[in-house]
């Protein structure tokens, strides 16, 4: 453990930070926690002193994959190799030139002579596209500017587009933070529900016209019944005006021949 001592010390060393640079170190850090979550035995420590050799700074990011000691034990600064391995891997993220600077100068050779396997730094200035400095330090390696940096030692690969980071594992999927992710599934569900909403709509449309339809149709069909039945209601009615008149025309014929009988038997008396 660190004495009291020693962490005062380090207290003071430590500047405070920008917003700006705080919400991009914790944006990279939840990237990293995420692409690591398989590897029950990494950590990820934030702006936690590491010492070797009688020299210490504090990175913004570093990785140790295997060996770190319990997070209870460790104190403000974490000595290599007396509390635990070298970080595996480290990232600066740089919100200004001097930054930058200090990112790219002194740093390197600690960082070399300590071990650590792949550096990343982030060139994150506000208002400017962002840019990528990676070398491999344990190989002697001095940050070059890159598109892209592949951290071999953890199987990601890091890209900036605009102002944002991106990470892809190995396979190259997309290692997305759990808000966004959640936030894609919550737009391609409202996408689903919409063309959902939008095909509900057009078969009502299409229901309500076949409706319509067969409500014209029906509305044809009960007019033409209507008309016929008119038409046999006409027919039935001269039908009945004829069979009346046929009737009468009988009544009379047979009052004239019964006449005529009363007048024969008249006649023959």
């Amino acid at each position: 453990m660190v004495n009291t001592a020693v962490e005062l010390e380090v207290l003071e060393e430590k500047m405070p930070e920008s917003p700006w640079h705080n919400k991009n170190v914790e944006a990279v850090k939840e990237l990293l926690e995420q692409a690591l979550s398989d590897h029950p035995t990494a950590v990820v420590f934030r702006d936690l002193f590491f010492q070797f050799k009688g020299r210490r700074y504090a990175p913004d990011l570093a990785v140790v994959l295997q060996g770190s000691p319990p997070l209870e034990s460790i104190g403000f600064v974490y000595r290599v190799p007396e509390d635990g391995p070298a970080p595996d891997a480290i990232i600066e993220v740089a919100v200004s030139s001097r930054a930058l600077g200090e990112a790219l100068g002194d740093k390197v050779y600690f960082y070399a002579d300590m071990g650590v396997k792949d550096y990343l730094v982030i060139q994150a200035f506000p208002e400017k596209p962002f840019g990528l400095w990676f070398c491999r330090p344990n190989l002697g390696e001095r940050p070059n500017s890159a598109n892209e940096a592949f951290l071999e030692s953890l199987g990601l690969r890091f890209l900036v587009e605009g102002q944002k980071v991106r990470v892809f594992d190995r396979e190259g999927k997309e290692i997305v933070p759990i808000r966004e992710a959640l936030e894609r599934e919550r737009k391609q569900w409202k996408e689903v529900e919409q063309r959902l909403i939008e095909t509900l709509e057009r078969e009502r449309k299409q229901w309500k016209e076949v409706e319509q339809r067969l409500v014209e149709t029906l509305e044809r069909e009960r007019k033409q019944w209507e008309q016929e039945r008119l038409q046999w209601k006409e027919i039935e009615q001269r039908l009945n005006e004829t069979l009346e008149q046929e009737r009468r025309k009988r009544e009379e014929l047979e009052k004239r021949v019964a006449e005529l009988e009363r007048k024969l038997r008249g006649e023959n008396l």
